[in-house]
């Protein structure tokens, strides 16, 4: 029944509306037209408004009920308390989903209203998101159900991940900041109160969807703990990873939750074995859950078979940075064989350092070959499970060099390969782009990229443990 929500044939946007409010933003329901019309929806649209005879160029109705054709979602954008007899309009009609933006339920502690709406609903086998959501979004099918101002985007970019989101606000900003940083998406969906759909139907979906690679949520609590568990070993059976990142942390957070989405946030230290037992990689910074989920993306099957990294820079500084990071995070760095030794010997000068980390110095810039040769000697020993590589200052052709190169190493190898890139971007727009270009992993800091490169470990850890 999912499919009538991000798959639908039509829409019916009830309460659709034109003009702006007093703060000169559109009207709500005139945001849920124009995203709609605008993002180039293929299928039939019908705007309900007793008050309009047309919309957007578009005939519009009096009643959901006054529709010729069959309707399979529909948006309805009226308050609160008007829902109830819109959704009781949705099932004479026999509407299959639906999408209820209205705040004023169970999150100011109107759960009779919710439960009533929700009646209804179950009683007409409609499936709906929300209440107290910003809606939906489809990125390869043009399909916007949304009111979110995220939509002024158009087109949106197109990737392999699917974004889960209670929160309609923070969420539709974290979607818009992504694709401005390159970051492509399958699908967004805000839950809201999560009264009837909740994140683990959403999981169960995108699992089964060949456009989704990767899984990323923002939760402020889960409602139905066993189904989450259950959607988690779905998908982590399908090689799909989930990331998440959840609130709770502080009393002060589990109270915002709660009075949002009507969200209990439960025990964080329970939520975080969850993650651990059932194969979710769980990130404590939100700006990082698109940048990983990215790597997850672009890496695919190459996953590290342990922990064991390899590092390679030109500087002996960041070096350092990177074996205390690998410290930090639970990562070993395996001495180097003294075969592997000599061998690198050969390619960088003899004040380098040719213990793991491998320090080839700047003058390493005179040789043609000598980096790119250190790199695949490195990791090319079976002891080494994945590659780090730190990048300080490049700048103009060497930039270009280091972009150009280490795509070669990461394309033609099955371990993975991070890059951490720390100088100016300004003095490497030739060079640093074509990382992102060729979906090689890279991050502007070293504890970014290690970090990348625990979560990748852990995941082929769950795997190992969950599928053997």
């Amino acid at each position: 029944m999912l499919d009538s929500i991000f798959h639908p044939r039509s829409v019916a946007i009830i309460g659709a509306s034109q003009g702006v409010t007093a703060t000169g933003s559109v009207k709500i329901g005139t945001a849920a037209l124009k995203y709609l019309v605008e993002h180039g929806f293929k299928g039939k649209v019908y705007p309900i408004n007793p008050r309009e005879k047309e919309l957007m160029g578009l005939k519009c109705y009096k009643s959901i009920r006054e529709v010729q054709g069959d309707v399979d979602l529909a948006c309805i954008v009226v308050p609160s308390k008007a829902c109830i007899a819109t959704m009781k309009e949705c099932a004479e009609k026999g509407v299959k989903a639906a999408v209820v933006f209205a705040s004023g339920f169970a999150e100011i502690g109107d759960k009779a209203l919710q439960d009533e709406l929700l009646g209804i609903a179950r009683k007409a086998k409609i499936r709906f998101v929300g209440p107290n959501t910003a809606g939906t979004i489809n990125v390869p099918d043009h399909l916007v159900t949304s009111i979110s101002m995220s939509c002024e985007m158009n087109p949106f970019r197109e990737g392999g991940i699917a974004f889960i989101t209670q929160s309609g606000a923070l969420g539709a900003s974290m979607l818009s900041r992504g694709m401005d940083e390159g970051v492509g998406f399958s699908y967004w969906v805000s839950t809201g109160n999560e009264a009837d759909l909740d994140a683990a139907d959403y999981i169960n979906y995108f699992v089964k969807d060949d456009k989704v690679k990767v899984i990323t949520l923002f939760t402020e609590g889960i409602r139905h703990g066993k189904k989450f568990i259950s959607s988690c070993l779905s998908a982590i059976k399908a090689k799909k990873p989930v990331l998440i990142y959840k609130t709770g942390l502080s009393e002060v957070s589990v109270a915002a939750a709660a009075s949002h989405t009507g969200a209990m946030a439960g025990s964080d230290e329970v939520f975080d074995k969850v993650c651990k037992q059932f194969g979710v990689i769980r990130v404590d910074d939100v700006a990082e859950l698109f940048p990983l989920a990215e790597v997850f993306s672009w890496v695919g099957d190459c996953l590290p078979r342990g922990n064991r990294v390899g590092i390679v820079s030109a500087s002996g500084g960041i070096c350092g940075v990177g074996a205390d990071e690998c410290f930090r995070a639970g990562l070993e760095i395996p001495e180097l064989t003294e075969s592997c030794k000599e061998k690198i010997r050969t390619f960088i000068p003899s004040f380098g350092a040719v213990r793991n980390p491998v320090d080839c110095t700047g003058q390493i810039r005179s040789s043609g070959t000598g980096y790119q040769d250190t790199v695949k000697c490195v990791m090319g020993e079976d002891y080494i499970d994945g590659m780090l590589i730190l990048v300080t200052m490049a700048a103009g052709t060497r930039a270009e060099f280091y972009g150009r190169e280490i795509t070669n190493i990461a394309s033609n190898t099955t371990k993975p390969v991070i890059v951490a890139w720390t100088g100016a971007l300004s003095l490497a727009q030739d060079g640093y782009p074509l990382l992102k270009r060729n979906k090689v992993p890279n991050f502007l800091t070293v504890r970014g990229a290690v970090k990348a490169m625990k979560a990748l470990a852990d995941y082929r850890a769950y795997l190992d443990r969950i599928l053997a």
